[in-house]
């Protein structure tokens, strides 16, 4: 099995369409399809996107190794999307990967980004 079938089999095995992972990614139903049938190569920028729409790491993907270790998949629960995020409560954004215009918050920020939220709806509530 090539690269890019594991790339199908987990989309798949998560009942994601392909149209669905093709918007997300940016790019035509097409081209990921074609990534998956191994007609087209796999560029390091939509590795790593598929990497987080899917939750596994690109060295899954890749077959490079056949542990998913993306630390997304363990203890914490599903991604959101943005329109979602109002639905959360502030107390548990912790247990979710935050990010930022593409940019994985680290760990620090993510918590200095709830205080900030938790300080501002204290003083609106005041």
């Amino acid at each position: 099995m090539s690269n890019q079938n594991r790339i199908r089999e987990v989309r798949k095995a998560q009942k994601l369409s392909g149209p669905e992972v093709a918007a997300k990614i940016g790019i035509s139903t097409q081209y990921l399809y074609d990534i998956e049938r191994g007609k087209r190569g796999l560029s390091a920028e939509i590795a790593g996107k598929l990497s987080d729409i899917l939750r596994v790491t690109t060295d899954y993907l890749l077959r490079k190794t056949d542990e998913n270790l993306y630390e997304h998949n363990r203890n914490t629960p599903d991604s959101h999307e943005e329109s979602e995020l109002a639905e959360i409560p502030i107390e548990k954004l912790n247990s979710f990967k935050l990010s930022y215009k593409g940019t994985v918050l680290s760990k620090e920020e993510s918590e200095d980004l709830i205080k900030l939220m938790e300080m501002t709806l204290k003083r609106w509530k005041s």
